[in-house]
């Protein structure tokens, strides 16, 4: 299982005592970027045949298991935004660096980790690759969420995806119902918002700002109705047993 990947300052990591989760990062960043710069675990030695780069994309998918997918894309990122002017570098994975937010204020932080012995027209390519990988996943976003996202209590919602641990980023763990907390409102002071999973009933605490919205009825799959059911269900039983007792 790849080390978590901290996507925050220094800063940050010392006013919330993270601090060895940071620094443990910090060395899978540059365990990382050696790992691809090497002569044999490298690049140039398993994944350029034939000026092919990783046609077959299982360079890119052995790197992200073993480090990850935000940590290689990080890395990709990081090293793009050094080449904001090259024309090696597609305009499509530039303006995607310019938006990949790993939460660090200061891209400083990471320059110990730049990958500097790969021709950067080669970094654009198994960026695209690592992309494509990602976009496999499949994940909910805010395009699939309601306009609005208003009250949520007793509504799906979705969290995002960089509030879950990798192994769980699957669209099926980013669908809750919201079940109370005064996040659930729009208006209130509070940014609790309590909900269970509806994938496998786990109960859990999340902030409003780590929710992306109301999932839209259309792009609700079948399991989760079918879940909302039976959890609809299952209150109804338990209301009417109260109410008889």
């Amino acid at each position: 299982m790849a080390v978590q990947f901290y996507r925050y300052s220094l800063e940050r990591a010392r006013t919330d005592n993270d601090m060895d989760l940071y620094n443990e990062s910090q060395y899978e960043n540059r365990r990382c970027r050696d790992y691809i710069q090497d002569e044999e675990t490298g690049f140039h030695a398993n994944a350029y045949k034939d000026n092919c780069v990783d046609s077959d994309g299982s360079y890119t998918r052995k790197l992200i298991d073993k480090f990850g997918y935000e940590r290689v894309m990080n890395m990709y990122a990081v090293t793009v935004r050094t080449h904001d002017n090259d024309g090696r570098i597609s305009a499509e994975i530039k303006e995607w660096a310019a938006k990949f937010n790993a939460g660090i204020k200061d891209d400083e932080e990471l320059r110990e980790c730049l990958i500097t012995q790969i021709n950067p027209g080669i970094v654009d390519l198994l960026a695209k690759h690592a992309l494509r990988e990602f976009n496999k996943l499949n994940l909910f976003t805010r395009e699939h969420c309601e306009e609005e996202m208003g009250d949520l209590e007793d509504k799906v919602v979705v969290v995002s995806h960089k509030h879950l641990k990798e192994e769980y980023w699957s669209p099926e763990n980013q669908l809750w119902i919201a079940t109370g907390g005064f996040g659930c409102s729009p208006t209130a002071i509070g940014r609790a918002v309590y909900a269970t999973c509806l994938i496998d009933d786990d109960r859990g605490r999340w902030d409003r700002h780590q929710v992306l919205g109301v999932i839209k009825d259309e792009y609700l799959p079948d399991w989760a109705r079918e879940k909302l059911e039976e959890m609809q269900a299952q209150e109804t039983s338990q209301n009417n047993d109260i109410n008889l007792g």
